[in-house]
């Protein structure tokens, strides 16, 4: 694991005590969290980003005829 020096302003500093607090969480792990969270975020946005430039509609439609037609569970479709 490593270690990293950030500087917050203070207003930001104290808030995000108050939310590691509501949080029952240290202000450690909740920054972790978050920047966690955002790493996640940005890996998600490549994926799509990548698989909509890879996008063949018609390798996609062929796909489809594989689909039986059949509701989707739980949901009144009519």
């Amino acid at each position: 694991m490593k270690t990293m020096q950030v500087r917050f302003p203070d207003r930001v500093h104290e808030r995000l005590k108050e939310l590691a607090g509501e949080d029952g969480v240290s202000l450690n792990s909740s920054i972790v969290a978050s920047v966690n969270n955002e790493v996640i975020r940005q890996q998600t946005r490549d994926f799509f980003r990548d698989a909509a430039a890879n996008y063949q509609p018609q390798a996609f439609a062929e796909a489809l005829a594989f689909v039986a037609d059949a509701p989707i569970h739980g949901r009144d479709l009519g």
